[in-house]
């Protein structure tokens, strides 16, 4: 990888290693304080909200410089996340106030996703693609494993306020990186000149970037049952704090994701030649089969967190490639909007399916609600080998969609 592609790597690690920490903490402080399972849920939920509004990023991200953008929205991210670690240790911290203040970090910290993305296409070639976007995940997953790992230990040992201060400082340094190293090359729009204001080219490519994502009917097709799949996994993920008796047993299942994920990723850039309609149900089956073993068999020992790990193998090179195909089958001037409207697509409903899951949870066990969400894989698979079109795309992962028609 190249300089500028190392110095984003980094602060996508730092970052994540941040976000992690802080979110974790926030979970963990809202089931102590309340032991409510409807009020973790609601928290997962809240914190789901930002990633739908990400559509309203798109046309900013595409006309605008992305190391501004990054740098601005870290380093407020940090701002925020100090407040809440100020008002923790006040003694104040209700939690309106903490899901508000949580609420606007994570709206800045949206922003820099579809961001990151659209600069990695900017500093790599096509061919490459893939093999980057697997650093990238590799990497920053490789940190979830640590920060999964420890976090219970963390909140247990040194408490939720060290961990909030702490992670304020990273991401306002990180920031400061962004601001003095950091170099991305102007996109075509960037170096467009517009004598229209601010909102009216704003509705305008707003519309163009809309116009370009319908066009993309394959595409919409994958992303639609990806979306139907998030929602039923979201539900499942919300119960984990609930089925926890301690936070050190809330980092094991966060461990064992972060381990799935990691392995899937490297596998993701080592199967990218294996046809779509093959690899892609494949791995989503052989997710949804291991996460519902996974709680089937809940009463022993760690055999449910090695299985719940397996199935996130499958989840990992998911991830990757529906990444990777947003990035090689949308035009390079609009792949700021195209990630926004399609990250926003994934998020407004997974925010439904933490809050479903809290509900559910609620009346019945997270158990039962954990089993509900590994189904959601299952359906997937089917789903991509009954559409029409999808049980045809024999095309590997690099090659347009359209192309391969």
């Amino acid at each position: 990888m190249n300089k500028q592609l190392t110095i984003l790597l980094a602060g996508r690690i730092i970052t994540n290693f941040a976000d992690s920490f802080y979110m974790i903490a926030t979970l963990w402080y809202v089931k102590s304080v309340t032991d409510s399972v409807l009020l973790v849920g609601l928290t997962s939920a809240i914190a789901m909200v930002p990633v739908t509004l990400q559509f309203l990023y798109g046309p900013i991200i595409d006309r605008f410089s992305k190391q501004k953008i990054l740098y601005i929205a870290v380093i407020g991210q940090g701002i925020l996340v100090s407040v809440i670690s100020l008002l923790y240790f006040s003694s104040i911290l209700w939690l309106p106030i903490l899901f508000i203040l949580m609420f606007f970090a994570l709206s800045l910290s949206e922003a820099t996703y579809p961001t990151e993305s659209a600069s990695i296409e900017k500093l790599s070639c096509r061919e490459d693609l893939t093999k980057v976007n697997s650093i990238f995940a590799f990497s920053f997953q490789t940190l979830d494993i640590v920060s999964d790992a420890i976090s219970g230990f963390l909140i247990f040992f040194i408490g939720i306020g060290v961990i909030y201060i702490s992670n304020g400082v990273l991401l306002v340094g990180t920031g400061l990186v962004f601001f003095f190293y950091l170099k991305i090359p102007k996109s075509k729009k960037e170096r467009e000149s517009s004598s229209k204001k601010f909102f009216a080219q704003y509705k305008e490519d707003f519309l163009q970037g809309f116009k370009v994502v319908r066009k993309q009917k394959i595409l919409l097709s994958i992303m639609f049952g990806v979306i139907a799949m998030n929602v039923m996994a979201t539900m499942g993920i919300a119960m984990l704090p609930i089925i926890s008796s301690t936070s050190v047993e809330f980092g094991f299942w966060l461990t064992a994701m972060s381990v799935g994920a990691l392995v899937g990723t490297v596998l993701s850039s080592k199967l990218e030649m294996i046809p779509l309609n093959w690899i892609m149900p494949s791995v989503s089956m052989f997710s949804g089969v291991f996460w519902v073993l996974s709680f089937i068999t809940i009463d022993l020992h760690y055999i449910p967190l090695v299985l719940f790990g397996l199935s996130w193998i499958g989840i990992g090179i998911i991830s990757i490639y529906v990444q990777t195909l947003i990035q090689i089958n949308l035009p390079e001037e609009y792949l700021g909007i195209g990630f926004s409207f399609l990250s926003s697509l994934l998020g407004c409903l997974s925010t439904l399916g933490y809050l479903i899951g809290g509900l559910i949870g609620e009346f019945t066990s997270g158990t039962f609600v954990l089993l509900l969400g590994g189904t959601g894989y299952v359906g997937f698979s089917i789903y991509f080998l009954i559409h029409p079109k999808l049980n045809k795309l024999k095309n590997k992962l690099s090659v347009n969609i359209d192309e391969s028609h």
